[in-house]
């Protein structure tokens, strides 16, 4: 291989060293580095939008995002996760349409942006990247599926309190600072309804005593309460 410029160097390392893309041929790899480039996204802006034309694919080097779907009412609904490793925009690229959903940076981000073309080209030479794909395509959908399904049968206040305490329970299996660090707009996001109506029912619990919010945090007193507002929709 010849050597490579700094920047193609870097390029070449970090997919080498991707899970989706460890093991394919140097070859592969040198050709995907030539026709890719390191993009950064500030928090709260989007890699893409949806309905954007697609023409490349992601692979998270650094931050989180999170693939976002919109209504036609403006509503948005937060169906994926992600991660430093793992790829975005890959969907539009296999079925050769445009973006069925935008990628937000959810913090800071940094990500390896590579060409679609380039990228189709080596999935037709690399069969075992085409089974990897398909497997994170596939778990990408159940998880998407599960999260849909989860909140399709819960009334507006069940999908916020079901969120809060999902996050909540997340909170406490880690560093466990007490409090959510989750803004009203972000809440609308994560269970599809609007934001004014996400801010109504946070005022009602925060009058009722069930939790306490400020400066984009939300402490939870009353889980119990709040495990009861989801129940109730579910009977």
């Amino acid at each position: 291989m010849q050597p490579l410029h700094a920047t193609r160097q870097a390029q070449f390392a970090f997919l080498q060293s991707s899970a989706l893309f460890a093991g394919l041929q140097e070859t592969s790899l040198l050709q995907l580095a030539n026709a890719a480039r390191f993009v950064r996204v500030p928090k709260g802006k989007y890699f893409f939008l949806q309905s954007d034309p697609s023409e490349s694919i992601y692979v998270l080097k650094s931050g989180s995002v999170v693939v976002v779907l919109s209504a036609v009412d403006g509503r948005e609904l937060i169906i994926s996760e992600l991660g430093p490793g793992d790829c975005f925009g890959e969907l539009s690229q296999l079925t050769n349409r445009q973006r069925s959903a935008g990628a937000l940076a959810h913090e800071a981000s940094e990500a390896l942006e590579l060409s679609g073309r380039a990228f189709m080209a080596v999935l037709d030479a690399e069969p075992r990247l085409l089974r990897r794909l398909l497997e994170v395509t596939a778990e990408r959908l159940r998880t998407a599926h599960e999260r849909e399904g989860a909140l399709a049968f819960l009334d507006a206040p069940a999908r916020v309190a079901r969120v809060l305490l999902e996050l909540d329970e997340a909170d406490r299996q880690g560093p466990n600072k007490g409090y959510i660090i989750l803004s009203q707009e972000e809440v609308a996001r994560r269970t599809g309804v609007a934001r004014q109506t996400v801010a109504r029912h946070l005022g009602q619990w925060r009058e009722r005593g069930w939790l306490l919010t400020g400066r984009g945090q939300i402490t939870l007193l009353d889980q119990a309460a709040l495990r009861e507002v989801e129940a109730q929709s579910q009977t």
